[in-house]
């Protein structure tokens, strides 16, 4: 079973290693994610799931070069993934979603410690019905930020292993040629198009969700992790979390009013998309 956290170069990844204990892989951290892994590993040590050695090698080296790392805990999956969780996911802004071999779909909110204990308790249910033709993962992601810079075509990466695995069939194929899905909203029953925020349909858009039943751009975004992520949380809010991404100050025509804001009000995310947006006034000038 593997359990992603989507993070800026490619996720956080626990696996089940077979043999009752967890490998953490970490892509190219940035410096923040470097230290919450440092916090991670402090953690782990105390617990005894590794030794002060290994310890000390890893946070003197591995996960903070180029490239691919990976850390060996002493721990199962579902208790390795509570300490990470709780590290690196906000309480209250954070959705779960575990999917078993059999196609059910478990999906928890927050990250604070009873919904950490059921993700736990989930996790270890899902690991023990997972088969190699059919594995079990689980992915946590954040709410998007509401309010967005405009998205601009550009290069197109490969889709990313955390967010086909949380594909069906149909979306696979449209993903590959489109690098969009179609969505439907759970509780408005809304058909939502979910593009990659460099793709030619949400440079159209100027954004990376649009509404097709009301014909309404949903403005929220989140730059802090790869397009391909930023779509799967989106997906998994929207189907499961609606009024997370359609309130006030996401949606500003439509059925703008059925939803509140369940964080903040109209201003919601403003802040963060005025320095979004000079960020990319910045580059477009200097490049």
């Amino acid at each position: 079973m593997k359990f992603y956290l989507p993070s800026w170069n490619g996720d956080f990844r626990l696996e089940d290693d077979g043999k009752g204990g967890t490998k953490l892989v970490v892509h190219d951290p940035t410096p923040h994610e470097q230290k919450i892994i440092g916090e991670f590993l402090d953690k782990a040590g105390a617990k005894g799931w590794m030794s002060d050695q290994d310890r000390d090698v890893h946070l003197g080296h591995p996960y903070r070069q180029s490239g691919k790392s990976e850390v060996t805990i002493a721990a199962p999956l579902a208790k390795a993934s509570k300490i990470l969780l709780k590290l690196a996911r906000p309480k209250k802004q954070t959705l779960t979603a575990i999917s078993f071999s059999d196609g059910k779909l478990s999906v928890i909110e927050g990250a604070d410690e009873p919904a950490v204990e059921k993700i736990s308790e989930e996790v270890e249910k899902a690991a023990a019905t997972e088969t190699p033709e059919q594995p079990a993962k689980a992915a946590s992601v954040k709410r998007p930020t509401p309010c967005c810079p405009d998205c601009e075509a550009g290069s197109v990466a490969p889709a990313s292993e955390v967010l086909l695995s949380f594909l069906n069939e149909d979306e696979h194929a449209t993903w590959a040629r489109e690098r969009a899905i179609v969505v439907t909203g759970g509780l408005t029953g809304h058909r939502y198009v979910l593009a990659h925020r460099q793709s030619a349909i949400a440079a159209c858009n100027t954004r990376m969700c649009f509404d097709l039943d009301d014909g309404q751009i949903l403005h929220f975004h989140d730059n802090s992790v790869p397009p391909e992520e930023e779509v799967l949380a989106a997906k998994l809010i929207l189907e499961h979390r609606e009024p997370w991404l359609r309130n006030e100050a996401t949606l500003l025509g439509g059925e703008n009013l059925k939803f509140k804001n369940p964080f903040g009000g109209l201003s919601d995310g403003t802040e963060s998309a005025a320095l979004m947006s000079e960020i990319g006034r910045w580059f477009r000038a200097t490049h």
